[in-house]
């Protein structure tokens, strides 16, 4: 018999501040984010973005030139996918996102790493903020001690033949509009 996934242990449901608070901490956990737009042709493009910032209210900053092919996607059709794959979990999240050449924004968020795509630094005319405004994020717990416990769960499941029993802290999805 094979190992089914079904959601049969209860678990007191966690708030919206919980989840919003676990697909966070995920996503600050990390340097790297994939964020991927529609392409004029409406195909998917995807590239590593390094991550400038995130607010607690899940909003997600990055940067490019404002010329770029991303910046003219994002301009086409502000509709975005931004994942997060780390050792604390996994993220998904569904956005808008916009360009700001906000100067204090730009100033307030500039890395000295930017550099290398901004040689003239902070001040370069080309940066742009990518500004990402989430609608929903869904999030998979695989911290450590979280994934121990699913882990028991898989094999207690296979060794029993029984289907795995999930629980609610296994995912969550924040609705953020």
């Amino acid at each position: 018999m094979g190992t089914h996934i079904t959601n049969e242990v209860p678990e007191s449901p966690k708030s919206h501040i919980d989840h919003l608070t676990k697909m966070l901490s995920i996503i600050r956990s990390t340097d790297t984010v994939l964020l991927m737009t529609r392409s004029v042709e409406g195909a998917i493009a995807g590239r590593p973005m390094a991550l400038a910032d995130v607010d607690d209210d899940g909003t997600i900053y990055l940067t490019t030139s404002i010329g770029s092919v991303k910046a003219n996607e994002i301009a086409a059709d502000p509709r975005v996918n931004l994942s997060v794959q780390t050792s604390k979990g996994i993220v998904s999240i569904e956005a808008e996102a916009r360009l700001s050449q906000d100067r204090a924004m730009i100033d307030q968020l500039w890395k000295e790493s930017w550099r290398i795509w901004y040689p003239e630094g902070r001040h370069a005319p080309s940066i742009a903020i990518i500004v990402i405004s989430p609608t929903e994020g869904t999030y998979w717990d695989t911290s450590l001690a979280h994934g121990l416990s699913f882990l028991w769960r898989a094999v207690k499941a296979k060794l029993t033949g029984e289907e795995i029993q999930t629980t609610a802290s296994d995912v969550g999805t924040v609705h953020l509009r």
